[in-house]
């Protein structure tokens, strides 16, 4: 570990985590892979391995490994965002129903995520289900969006 210096003039201890995270915001995904699984043998029980994982691969298009990733994280830690994560990975490789199942497990830790319910409002009206494709854009509407996307979301629901 190293040590860098805040912009308050603290030192902070720099992790390995930390190092990988670098190279993924610079684009630098071999490097990070290959750092990332160093760090899950030296440490088989950091989660965070997982998270960074599904990302790299997320981004790389290798959905069904993101989707890897993201389940076995879930195994350990539950959290909406990480349901959200999966059911984009999911959306992504074209499991649909897949998805839905995730932006449902999503809503139901915390009803007050707007992206999972604007998603499932055009997963639903993509399938034909319109009345549970409504539900979920009234829902979104409702969540504090931006008036321009109430707008846009109003004349859908009107056409719906």
């Amino acid at each position: 570990m190293s040590k860098e210096i805040t912009e308050q003039g603290e030192a902070r201890e720099i992790t390995k985590i930390d190092l990988i995270r670098e190279l993924i915001d610079n684009c630098k995904f071999d490097g990070a892979l290959e750092q990332l699984e160093i760090l899950q043998e030296e440490e088989p029980d950091n989660f965070e391995t997982y998270y960074e994982l599904a990302r790299i691969y997320f981004e790389l298009g290798d959905y069904e490994s993101a989707i890897a990733n993201y389940e076995q994280l879930l195994e350990h830690h539950q959290s909406a965002i990480m349901y959200y994560n999966l059911a984009l990975a999911y959306e992504a490789n074209d499991e649909i129903d897949k998805a839905i199942s995730n932006y449902l497990k999503c809503t139901s830790l915390n009803e007050k995520f707007p992206f999972a319910h604007k998603k499932l409002g055009v997963l639903f009206l993509a399938r034909g289900d319109r009345q549970d494709a409504k539900e979920y854009f009234e829902n979104y509407i409702n969540l504090g969006v931006p008036e321009s996307e109430k707008e846009e979301i109003k004349a859908l629901l009107g056409r719906i």
